[in-house]
């Protein structure tokens, strides 16, 4: 939890120093590139995460897993060097890189994560995930405090966080490595094309789904100028962190799931769902009555903007958040019991039917537009895997009902 909140907390307080130090129109900027490093996230974790903890069997090692993610890392750094170029001119362009190394140092850092967890030491990614987040943000703050130089500070930032990464958690992941007698095992170059080949669907699928959660940014980007950036990211804010704290609730216990599912304990694997979903609604809609009360004046005084023209936009950004949250979970479900397959041709549904409309919504509502583009598209993301959880779990019901008879 305290991990997963300093990682959390850490996407907040960027937007907010880069607002109050170099103000509006480049936080706006800065907004924009952050939403676009976050979607080239996928590339570089490429939907491996969940499938890692969930490798029970071990069936590739852990130098595959690392080896592959260095791969992509480079495939995500090569992306965003063709949408600096596209979008920007001059020193925006290596701003805008170093952003997206910033970023790019969570993929880094997930593949350590995932061997961790897979070996059932999740405190000890939690301390990592908290210690290296933690550093970042400070030396983000401190640097731009000192320099107002958003390039010099997105630089050292980069640089000093992944070192620091790689200094920590590979001498920790290591020993508790040989703790357990786990070895790194040898790089099969046809167990890694496999492996890359079993998660393109699942890089896909979360690509698309950010992708989705970004469009309204680029719908607005195309038909309105850099200061919407900003008040729209600081109103999308909430919503993003509402999923980013739910993974304290199913991320640890993700591998758990997937033995309830291949042990075939369902009634126990539905219980623990249930008692998921249960508490993301609740959470959201505490989140949305606290939202209504004070959580809009809290942003405004964070991020020294005025939000009093969007009210309602608030505060379908929160329900869609809650939404959302309840999507992440269920596709983590998908690919813990190895039915990812679905996943690629439900983003591109939701893609077909949400990206289409997005500028013409844009254009028409401006933000309030925006915010239920991002509504649509969740709904109908959760409807959608709801669907496919609920035939594959009565699928897996008959299954083994016809072994035990």
């Amino acid at each position: 939890m305290i991990g997963s909140s300093v990682y959390s907390g850490s996407s907040i307080l960027y937007l907010m120093i880069v607002s109050r130090i170099c103000g509006v129109e480049t936080a706006g900027f800065f907004s924009l590139c952050y939403a676009t490093a976050q979607l080239l996230l996928t590339v570089g974790r490429y939907g491996m995460r969940t499938f890692q903890a969930t490798d029970l069997n071990a069936a590739f090692t852990f130098r595959e897993y690392g080896i592959s993610r260095i791969l992509t890392c480079i495939l995500m750094m090569l992306g965003g060097l063709g949408y600096s170029l596209f979008s920007f001119r001059g020193g925006r362009i290596v701003i805008c890189m170093f952003i997206i190394m910033m970023k790019m140092i969570d993929a880094v850092e997930d593949v350590y994560h995932g061997n961790l967890q897979q070996i059932y030491h999740v405190e000890t990614m939690g301390k990592l995930l908290a210690a290296r987040n933690l550093y970042s943000v400070i030396a983000f703050t401190g640097t731009l405090l000192v320099t107002k130089d958003l390039l010099v500070t997105c630089a050292f930032t980069a640089v000093s966080s992944l070192l620091m990464c790689l200094l920590i958690n590979h001498a920790i992941v290591s020993r508790r490595m040989k703790e357990r007698g786990v070895p790194a095992g040898k790089c099969r170059l046809w167990a890694l094309r496999k492996l890359l080949t079993i998660c393109t669907p699942l890089f896909a699928g979360t690509f698309l789904s950010l992708l989705l959660y970004n469009v309204p940014k680029y719908a607005m980007a195309a038909v309105m100028t850099d200061e919407y950036q900003t008040y729209y990211s600081v109103l999308f804010m909430p919503s993003f962190v509402i999923t980013l704290m739910c993974e304290f609730v199913f991320k640890p216990t993700i591998t758990t799931i997937a033995g309830l599912w291949w042990e075939n304990k369902l009634k126990a694997f539905l219980r623990y769902v249930l008692r998921i979903i249960v508490f993301i609604i609740g959470a959201d809609l505490l989140i949305v009555v606290a939202g209504h009360l004070i959580g809009r004046r809290l942003l405004e005084l964070i991020y020294a903007v005025n939000l009093e023209p969007y009210r309602l936009h608030f505060i379908i950004l929160l329900v869609g958040g809650g939404i959302g949250a309840e999507v992440y979970m269920i596709y983590n479900i998908l690919i813990a019991i190895r039915k990812g397959n679905c996943i690629l041709p439900v983003y591109a549904a939701a893609a077909v039917l949400t990206i289409l409309p997005s500028r013409k919504m844009v254009a028409l509502w401006g933000v309030r537009g925006a915010c239920l583009n991002y509504l649509l598209s969740c709904s109908i993301l959760f409807l959608l895997f709801g669907a496919i959880l609920v035939v594959q779990y009565r699928k897996r019901q008959k299954e083994v009902f016809s072994e035990r008879k």
